[in-house]
């Protein structure tokens, strides 16, 4: 009985220190090969508990988080590796209009885009200047210049050009 209660505090401390080797990132910002890992890792685990054996357990976690530290590794070296690997942004609006195709290869609707789109506070497709679905399923923007908000710096610059003795 205190057998299995010590091997699950094992597997729990090992568990945990491998995947703070892992890196920390939310699911969403997880790449595939991550994603991959994170799951295998989850079942390594469970057949641990169904009675895999415990040193045979840590060396598959072991191997798996090496496999995922040699995968970022190589993805940061080369390009070609991180485009296979990870993916690359995809842009669905250019210029304030949408490009269906990219969202229809990504099975993004229209409602959907807008929805991301409401969740970063932009109200209008016209206000983006370049729009894109990062690798990580994120949405990246760039405003255009009408819609960009001023900044602490264009004020200053304002209030020199008009008042110049007052700065």
């Amino acid at each position: 009985m205190w057998t299995i209660f010590w091997y699950t505090i094992l597997l729990a401390c090992v568990a945990t220190l491998f995947l703070r080797i892992a890196g920390r990132k939310s699911i969403s910002q997880m790449s595939v090969p991550q994603l991959v890992i994170l799951l295998t890792i989850g079942a390594v685990i469970g057949s641990e508990v169904s009675g895999k054996g415990m040193p045979k357990t840590i060396l598959t976690l072991g191997t798996f988080i090496a496999f995922l530290v040699v995968t970022e590794w190589i993805t940061l070296r080369w390009d070609r590796a991180e485009t296979i690997l990870k993916g690359k942004s995809v842009p669905v609006i250019q210029e304030g209009k949408l490009v269906v195709p990219n969202l229809r290869k990504l099975r993004i609707s229209v409602d959907d885009l807008e929805k991301r789109l409401r969740m970063a506070g932009i109200s209008r497709i016209e206000d983006v200047k370049t729009g894109t679905i990062e690798s990580n399923g994120e949405l990246g923007y760039e405003l255009t210049s009408d819609a960009k908000p001023v900044t602490r710096g264009d004020l200053e610059d304002l209030f020199q050009m008009y008042f110049p003795l007052c700065l």
